[in-house]
């Protein structure tokens, strides 16, 4: 079954915040600092695709 746009919205957000790399478990490994700016124009674009709380789980820290 194909994607739907959204899916591959998402995907492809996901993989934006993630460095473009596919996330990884943090063990002993260098933290890495993740700081989204979530304005009215970042908002529009992804509240739609992620709640605030899957952002966090990525370990983006947010400036509401």
């Amino acid at each position: 079954m194909a994607a739907s746009v959204r899916e591959k919205q998402t995907v492809a957000l996901k993989r934006m915040l993630n460095f473009n790399a596919p996330p990884l478990k943090n063990t002993a490994a260098e933290p890495v600092w993740k700081v989204l700016i979530y304005d009215r124009f970042g908002q529009d674009i992804i509240s739609p695709l992620l709640s605030v709380k899957e952002l966090r789980d990525m370990g983006i820290t947010l400036h509401l």
